[in-house]
């Protein structure tokens, strides 16, 4: 009978709807890798923060659910033979929320609206509407999707930019990402949602920062590898672009010496902007279980040549 370890640091809240699935299963939870040394033979892990090194000391692993979108920190060290799923959808309309939050935050003057109220200034400010603006999403994955469907609500037309172009439909005009300069030069306001491969390390640096138009923003909900750090700083510091607000970054937490802390014009959160909803993650693992059990397609199944 297959054996499983939730390992979580809230592992136990994931025991009674995965029991409902798997009622004669035995389910172990560790939120410690001491915990998680006395379930090495588990058959499944579903997890958020497995050590990757405690994987290759599993010899009956066949399939590992991870609790999160991004799985850059799991997925080179699995063995080729165990199936490694990811959480799809349900962080799409909370990552949604807050690159919206942002845009219409700068575009509206929202914090300069603030610093006025604190020094009693009675003065109007000019919104930037959205609407007529132009869109740029890069990654269009089911976050992606939400955004590029957000943004056509508020009026505003929308690029894309993904590896395979499968979703070029969904988009007023396509791109590859080595056109990426190109696409960062027609859009107002460019998203990053990309996940961390090989593929998109660095995939946005000086060149693509200095053809961003004037007043134009930059919001990266993805992963950090996407942004050469520096070069952004540089490119905030000219005005190109004018704006950034940064959720993720190639080292976390972000080290005191980045350049980005100090910047204005940088907005920085600290890997929020998709916190977990335990139903809803709960939901998506619990149903993965019991399609694995049956014998079933699993969704949100990594494949390993593109690493998501």
């Amino acid at each position: 009978m297959a054996r499983i370890l939730v390992y979580a640091a809230d592992a136990a809240k994931y025991l009674p709807i995965l029991h409902k699935v798997a009622p004669d299963m035995e389910i172990a939870s560790a939120s410690t890798r001491q915990e998680a040394m006395a379930h090495l033979d588990a058959e499944i892990v579903i997890s958020w923060g497995l050590p990757a090194d405690l994987a290759s000391r599993m010899p009956n692993l066949r399939w590992v659910q991870w609790l999160g979108a991004g799985v850059d920190k799991v997925v080179r060290a699995l063995p080729e033979d165990v199936a490694l799923t990811r959480i799809v959808g349900a962080f799409s309309s909370l990552m949604t929320e807050h690159v919206f939050a942002f845009l219409l935050a700068i575009r509206r003057d929202v914090f300069k609206i603030r610093s006025m109220q604190q020094e009693r200034r009675w003065q109007k400010v000019m919104a930037q509407p959205l609407r007529g603006q132009r869109l740029g999403v890069a990654g269009l994955g089911a976050i992606g999707r939400e955004i590029v469907a957000v943004g056509r609500a508020f009026g505003m037309e929308v690029w894309g930019l993904s590896r395979s172009g499968a979703q070029a439909a969904i988009v007023d005009r396509h791109f590859l990402p080595n056109e990426a300069r190109e696409f960062a030069a027609g859009v107002e306001n460019l998203v990053l949602v990309l996940p961390a491969t090989p593929a998109t390390d660095g995939l946005f640096g000086a060149r693509e920062f200095q053809a961003m138009p004037e007043g134009s923003i930059l919001i990266n909900v993805g992963r950090g590898n996407a942004l050469d750090e520096d070069a952004l700083a540089d490119g905030l510091r000219a005005g190109h672009p004018a704006f950034a607000q940064l959720d993720v970054f190639r080292e976390e937490p972000l080290p005191e010496k980045s350049p980005l802390w100090d910047l204005a014009n940088c907005y920085l959160s600290a890997h929020c902007s998709g916190p977990s909803e335990f139903e809803r993650v709960g939901a998506f693992a619990a149903e993965n279980l019991r399609r694995y059990l049956a014998d079933e397609a699993l969704m949100g199944l990594v494949d390993r040549a593109r690493g998501y």
